[in-house]
């Protein structure tokens, strides 16, 4: 009887134990068993001048998310990506926002390129709750008169950008008094030339802008602004055409003698410089948000070689503000040690990054980063297949971005309220 009592109380020892321990692994696997991966939708347009900065800006993001991941992902957790395309039309990026965010449950959101598209969606996610950053689509209002709390831009806004290209342009060409300004006919180019004509009546007493060209986005033909524009015979001009529109702009003028003729400021960023080769037009004036040649920094420099070994091309800013948005992102949801959506955001709010294009705050009013701006002139480098820029300028964004008392005066007038 003694050897069978001791033998029970083995048994039920022996129970105790195992249990204990099949509950101990089972605590141990419950969290790789329910580690669902994090579920980021990049939505951008695939069409027009849009087309290469997309197709950019998503190898950017894949760059980054293949790095993350060989690490072993965020919290422990894998991070997928949903590509999405919006066609160019709002309907359909409303519709996109709204299946990324309702059938594939993405926790958040990246893009678009177009700041039309961009302004239709914040509708959506914002209503849903779903944080979007945007690295392309760059219209002040995303961040001002529309301003939602779910929305964080990382890219130089409309009024950062215009006024750093007016400054250089007004440095380079200091006697012109007579402008011209030539944009697309929507959100972005209407942002950035009234921006441009803000900031050139500062600094340039009686400026007058003696003509304003509104090709609508994708024109083919811009002989007819071409020869307006020289006609007025202005000084110079602030141009925002961009991507294909200004390849077509730039080839079209070139037999005119334009840029001979009048010193010009638009958007001539890498693709442009590619597209363009020996006839992107030397000692006419660019402005860009962070091509690799723009801020040659080590880090940047290190980001080159990945990323012609990732995607054999050179690394152009659409790719480089993509790359740093996702770091930016998983640095929030390190911080926040959640995806939550509203922990994540208080944890980006005044939080300080460093990324490819050096270090950056997001200003917690309005979700605004103080990343930089650049400027130069186009030019010959030996070191590179095609064109560059020479006379370097980078201007902080904290230098350039509208004044917080400015942004609430326009909240006020727009019923924002924060």
């Amino acid at each position: 009887m003694k050897k069978i009592a001791i033998l029970s109380v083995f048994v039920f020892v022996f129970s105790i134990v195992s249990v204990s321990m099949v509950m101990a692994q089972a605590k141990k696997a419950a969290p790789a068993a329910t580690r669902e991966p994090i579920k980021i939708g990049a939505i951008y347009d695939f069409v027009g001048g849009c087309h290469m900065y997309s197709e950019s800006g998503v190898k950017g993001i894949r760059l980054a998310m293949d790095e993350i991941n060989a690490k072993g992902g965020i919290l422990g957790r894998k991070v997928d990506l949903f590509v999405r395309d919006t066609e160019g039309k709002a309907d359909v990026a409303v519709r996109e926002v709204k299946d990324l965010i309702l059938r594939e449950k993405v926790n958040f959101l990246i893009g678009p390129c177009s700041s039309g598209m961009g302004l239709a969606m914040q509708v959506v996610h914002s209503e849903y709750k779903v944080l979007r950053i945007s690295p392309i689509a760059n219209t002040e209002g995303q961040t001002v008169d529309k301003f939602s709390p779910y929305f964080v831009q990382v890219v130089p806004n409309t009024y950062m950008e215009a006024t750093a290209a007016t400054r250089y342009l007004n440095k380079k060409v200091p006697t012109a008094k007579k402008f011209a300004t030539i944009g697309p006919d929507y959100e972005f180019g209407r942002r950035e030339e009234a921006a441009f004509t803000e900031e050139i009546k500062k600094l340039v007493p009686g400026a007058e802008i003696v003509y304003e060209a509104w090709p609508k986005l994708g024109e083919k033909d811009f002989t007819a602004f071409i020869t307006a524009i020289m006609a007025k015979k202005p000084d110079a001009i602030h141009g925002s055409l961009f991507g294909g529109d200004l390849v077509s702009f730039t080839k079209q003028a070139l037999p005119y003698g334009f840029f001979e003729k009048i010193k010009m400021i638009s958007l001539f960023d890498l693709p442009v410089l590619v597209a363009l080769g020996p006839d992107a037009p030397e000692g006419t004036f660019g402005y860009g948000r962070g091509c690799f040649f723009m801020d040659p920094n080590p880090k940047m420099m290190e980001f080159v070689d990945k990323f012609k070994k990732y995607a054999g091309a050179y690394a152009d800013a659409w790719a480089v503000q993509n790359y740093d948005t996702v770091y930016l992102l998983k640095a929030a949801i390190d911080k926040a040690k959640t995806v939550e959506t509203e922990a994540v955001i208080k944890a980006i709010e005044g939080m300080t990054f460093e990324g490819l294009r050096g270090k950056f705050t997001i200003r917690p009013l309005d979700h605004m980063a103080s990343v930089p701006v650049y400027q130069g002139t186009i030019a010959k480098d030996p070191a590179y297949p095609f064109k560059i820029w020479a006379d370097l300028s980078r201007i902080p964004g904290d230098q350039l971005w509208r004044s917080e008392a400015s942004v609430r005066e326009v909240w006020k007038k727009t019923g924002v309220v924060r």
